[in-house]
């Protein structure tokens, strides 16, 4: 009885702890989707910043405030008038498809970063950490995989360990009780005496524990073998479904998908150099000088138009560039990534070979967020260097090489038979 007790206060307490880091995971979440185009935790951002948010703010005010900060403003709330004046009256977008659970596990994840310190706060707020190659910055911990998380398996773990130590107990105690009790149907139960010379763990570990120990050891070495060169082979340098959070949510499935333009346009280098090149931000001033999406904001510029605003420095009322202000680059993460030892070259691609920016990076016209769709290993291009059919047709260089395959009995001619599987075209 006393077992059963405290497997259930066990159980109790484990769901308990689950339930509230799962609320602060649920609110990270909704952080990451919904604030952090306008706030941070630890600076201030297009919003105030929200460290101890929970501490200056009723928890129901800050839920009826998220939900609808201009209907409180207009009603003539004092706080929410000062709130509103204090940051230049500039509007809050309304969430009242937000229900009230989980504007509260958001109010749960600014209480568990507001505890941190303010640097790594800051890391995780900022979205990126230190630059990596190119000036690309390296994306911090977010999403699921951060220190909170890593607390929460390791607590959720250790009270399952417990449980299980004790629910093991429970069943040696019970065991001992039945086969005291009714010692013929254990013994019925456990059937014949097995004479343990003849079993196998007693031919190998008792009678020869030298081969015993080699065959375990083989048989770890080979598993663990096969596993490394799988691993090693698959995960090391793949980056396959990697979709870091950029500084400006930039929509490819908006720009290039519903307003048609040409990849080209932002691209600029893909059919003339080695680089397929990252626009400057005067290229999107082209259009967002005049482009604000304001319609979407209640009269104010959207948020993330206006980052690209802040890096140049750009007056959206004046319609001017300020001079007092200063300019700095967008840090772009680089999400297509080759080891230095390969080389590629966009133009030879994009130019000679007509080879469309959907064949390598996928449905880029449908995504909202990019993602790596493609491996880009070896086997990967040299896979696409056996299929890919060379436009002969069209180009007087492969004539003499068609006419000679044609006498082999082929219709075409692909990057293969053109010197495409040699080592020194990709390895100089």
């Amino acid at each position: 009885m006393k077992f059963l007790k405290i497997t259930s206060l066990l159980a109790l307490f484990s769901f308990s702890i689950s339930l509230a880091f799962a609320d602060a995971a649920e609110g990270e979440k909704l952080f990451t989707a919904n604030c952090t185009s306008c706030h941070a935790i630890n600076e201030k951002v297009v919003g105030p910043a929200l460290k101890d948010v929970h501490k200056r703010r009723d928890a129901k005010w800050l839920v009826k405030w998220v939900k609808n900060s201009q209907a409180m403003v207009k009603s003539g709330d004092p706080v929410a008038v000062q709130v509103y004046k204090e940051n230049n009256e500039a509007l809050m977008t309304s969430f009242e498809n937000l229900s009230d659970a989980q504007i509260n596990s958001i109010i749960d994840y600014i209480k568990a970063e507001s505890d941190k310190p303010a640097a790594s706060a800051t890391a995780s707020a900022g979205g990126s950490s230190t630059t990596t190659d190119g000036g690309m910055s390296a994306p911090a911990e977010d999403g699921f995989y951060n220190n909170t998380t890593f607390i929460a398996l390791s607590v959720m773990a250790l009270i399952l360990f417990v449980i299980v130590f004790v629910l093991v107990r429970i069943k040696k105690t019970v065991q001992e009780i039945y086969d005291n009790k009714f010692p013929e149907a254990a013994a019925a139960e456990k059937g014949p005496e097995v004479d343990v010379r003849t079993t196998w763990k007693y031919k190998l570990f008792t009678k020869h524990p030298v081969v015993g120990t080699i065959v375990v050891i083989l048989g770890f070495t080979i598993v663990l073998g096969i596993y490394g060169f799988d691993y090693g082979n698959k995960k090391v340098g793949v980056q396959k479904g990697y979709a870091p959070a950029q500084p400006i949510n930039y929509s490819h499935e908006l720009h290039a998908g519903k307003y048609k333009i040409n990849c080209l346009y932002c691209h600029t280098g893909a059919d003339k150099s080695k680089q397929a090149t990252i626009p400057s931000a005067s290229t999107c001033m082209n259009c967002h000088m005049h482009v604000t999406a304001s319609a979407k904001y209640n009269g104010q510029v959207s948020p993330e138009i206006a980052k690209i605003y802040a890096a140049v420095g750009w007056d959206a009322e004046k319609k001017a560039y300020d001079t007092n202000k200063p300019q700095k680059p967008i840090k772009w993460v680089r999400i297509h990534n080759l080891p230095d030892l390969a080389y590629f070259n966009h133009a030879q691609h994009v130019k000679i070979g007509k080879v469309e920016c959907q064949a390598c990076h996928g449905p880029i016209e449908k995504m909202a967020v990019v993602a790596q769709q493609s491996s880009l290993q070896m086997g990967w291009c040299i896979n696409c260097h056996r299929e890919a059919k060379v436009d002969v047709a069209n180009n007087d260089y492969y004539e003499k090489l068609h006419a000679n395959l044609k006498a082999e009995g082929k219709s075409y001619v692909t990057v293969a038979n053109a010197g495409g599987l040699e080592c020194g075209k990709c390895h100089y």
